[in-house]
């Protein structure tokens, strides 16, 4: 009897926590629906656009994302861990041609506060992030972003900052950036090397 009385008291316990966290999602998601309504109701002809705003933020990421540029290794390690994300940010047709093995697809394009609550509903989740940057011998799914030379030097345009950028101003600062290239076709001979899958991928 005392067992079944805990058992439901435990129950109770639970549902109501549940509950209590669906009710700050909701909570949320109503706040973040409703400024948008206000905003699209305004006579204001102000666009939400702010370079100032953009630059304090870059201030504050530069620091945070020194400390954060993690080696292959480590990057392979972290994501073997429990809840760690792999973002991959890329369009979702590249996304689903080939991608990180594990790794899920938000493109970049489609960052806002709704869609990666809806995603990533803990803040504090370990994310790790790439780009086409990172990846070698794969031009067609990862092209690189990089500008043509200019007095010699090209302009790298890696996906990876903005990403980074962006996920730390909607509040996701448990970052962690690849820094290192990965080599597809070794990933094709390798077993303990980095996989990748998809629709276009497959093992030679």
């Amino acid at each position: 009897m005392r067992a079944k009385i805990f058992i439901f008291i435990a129950m109770v316990f639970i549902c109501n926590m549940i509950a209590q966290e669906s009710d700050t999602s909701k909570d949320e998601k109503e706040r973040i629906e409703n400024f948008t309504i206000v905003f699209n109701n305004s006579s204001e002809s102000k666009p939400l656009v702010s370079f100032d705003d953009y630059k304090g933020l870059v201030a504050k990421v530069e620091k945070h994302r020194e400390e954060r540029m993690v080696d292959l290794a480590t990057f392979v390690k972290m994501s073997q861990e429990e809840d760690v994300i792999i973002l991959d940010a890329r369009a979702e047709d590249l996304y689903k041609k080939s991608h990180i093995k594990g790794a899920v697809n938000l493109p970049f394009t489609k960052f806002t506060q709704q869609n990666l609550m809806r995603l990533i509903p803990d803040p504090e989740t370990k994310i790790l992030i790439y780009c086409n940057n990172n990846i070698q011998n794969d031009p067609i799914h990862f092209a690189s972003k990089i500008a043509l030379p200019i007095n010699n030097q090209p302009l790298m345009l890696a996906l990876n900052i903005p990403t980074y950028i962006n996920l730390y101003g909607y509040g996701y600062k448990n970052v962690y950036e690849l820094n290192a290239v990965i080599d597809v076709l070794k990933s094709r001979t390798d077993n303990s090397y980095v996989q990748f899958e998809g629709t276009s991928f497959s093992r030679k």
